[in-house]
């Protein structure tokens, strides 16, 4: 069973008003969220490579991620026990059809080279992609 939505807040790290939103990470702009908005965070994906391939990974299956900078190697490491690597998906989406799997990532430590960390939200009715690093824990009682 999925765990229900989180609220967050949306703050541009950078310290203009807006932040971009995307229909996916991969998709220019589509429209602006303004800061101090409100949003429910579906999940959050890693936008790395692992070899040749160019993908996005759970964030759950990256310990520590959230420490890391662009350029950084991070850690692999599945989260359901037992499993000894994760899936690698061509678009920040839970399907595990064949269409998007790219390949499986062995566990370990510096296995990915992280590029962007994405938040999966919906806000108002609509549901996108913003950077991590725009997304705040949501004041208390929200």
């Amino acid at each position: 069973m999925a765990a229900a939505p989180k609220a967050a807040l949306v703050k541009n790290a950078d310290g203009y008003d807006e932040v971009a939103a995307r229909l996916k990470p991969s998709a220019k702009a589509m429209w602006d969220l303004p800061s101090g908005s409100l949003v429910n965070v579906l999940d959050e994906w890693v936008e790395c490579t692992f070899k040749k391939f160019h993908g996005f990974i759970k964030a759950k299956n990256l310990p520590g991620v959230e420490t890391k900078a662009p350029g950084e190697m991070a850690e692999v490491c599945d989260s359901y026990k037992g499993n000894t690597e994760t899936c690698m998906r061509r678009h920040a989406e839970q399907d595990s059809t064949t269409g998007n799997v790219l390949c499986y990532v062995p566990n370990g430590p510096g296995v990915v080279k992280l590029v962007e960390r994405w938040v999966e939200f919906q806000w108002k009715g609509h549901r996108g992609f913003a950077k991590a690093r725009h997304i705040q824990p949501a004041p208390e009682g929200a």
